[in-house]
């Protein structure tokens, strides 16, 4: 199966600089290509091409098709902007996204009439809540995750009948079967994705998203205070809910999400079951 690619054109000042952190590319805050990078820096993963251009003539850097484009806006986007919007071949992908900071004002109105000129499905605007760059990310992965050909990716070649691999589906119903489990997943918190989930009653993108900031906070304030031991689990207790963030030792980089019910979960066995489950999970 082809590895799936996303294409970032980044018309932002400084915000992409974090995103390209996480990529693993660091120290760089000026203009370039990094293209065809794993994400979460597993090889054979989607590939995440980001391009920052300084100007026009750089737009022929640009991969012709690729399966989703994620357009990052911002002020002063509005001289190349035109350019990117005459980029018929490039807005053809499967999915496209425009992704605008706040005050990118006189940006939205160009984009806004390109939308009502060239409607298609695929095509999305999606107004930022603010300029914090992890904002961005997250919102970005949640989208990625959304993509067909990724969705794909990481499913194995024998599938069951949601799409999750058989080894995936069969962790998340016996995750179900914990005694008050209303939800679960597996999450990338290198990424921020989720890679399987079951249950209902909230998005757990979007908790996937939130939880990635969790444990990844919680990873930077130990190695601040030396501690070497790795981190089992986090619990977040709420009036009605357990929400039980497990990492998973044998495949690093992600953990186990669960959302018990509290009147009728009990989080000893919750701890033990997921224990058992993470030993046999395969991603």
């Amino acid at each position: 199966m082809p590895v799936p690619e996303i294409a970032v054109l980044d018309l932002t000042s400084r915000i992409g600089g974090y995103a390209l952190a996480q990529l693993g590319v660091t120290g760089t805050t000026g203009h370039g290509a990094w293209e065809k990078m794993p994400l979460g820096g597993v090889a054979g993963s989607p590939e995440i091409s980001w391009y920052r251009p300084a100007n026009v003539p750089d737009l022929s850097q640009l991969p012709a098709q690729p399966d989703a484009v994620a357009i990052l806006v911002g002020p002063g986007a509005f001289t190349m902007l035109p350019a990117v919007l005459a980029l018929q071949p490039l807005l053809d992908a499967r999915a496209v996204w425009f992704f605008l900071l706040p005050n990118a004002v006189m940006e939205d109105m160009e984009i806004a009439k390109f939308l009502r000129t060239h409607p298609r499905a695929g095509v999305h605007k999606y107004q930022l809540p603010n300029s914090d760059p992890q904002t961005l990310w997250f919102v970005l992965m949640e989208q990625v995750g959304k993509v067909k050909t990724v969705n794909e990716y990481f499913n194995e070649e024998k599938k069951g009948t949601d799409g999750m691999s058989s080894n995936l589906k069969s962790s998340m119903d016996a995750a179900m079967t914990i005694d008050g489990a209303l939800a679960v997943a597996v999450v990338d918190y290198r990424s921020g994705m989720c890679l399987a989930q079951a249950g209902s009653g909230m998005n757990l993108d979007l908790a996937a998203a939130g939880n990635t900031q969790v444990v990844q906070a919680k990873l930077k304030t130990m190695e601040s205070l030396g501690i070497r031991r790795g981190i089992e689990d986090i619990l977040i207790t709420l009036a009605e809910q357990y929400h039980l963030i497990r990492l998973i030792p044998n495949n690093e980089g992600l953990f186990l999400y669960l959302v018990l019910d509290r009147s009728k979960g009990n989080l000893a066995l919750a701890r033990y079951r997921l224990t058992d489950l993470e030993r046999s999970l395969k991603v």
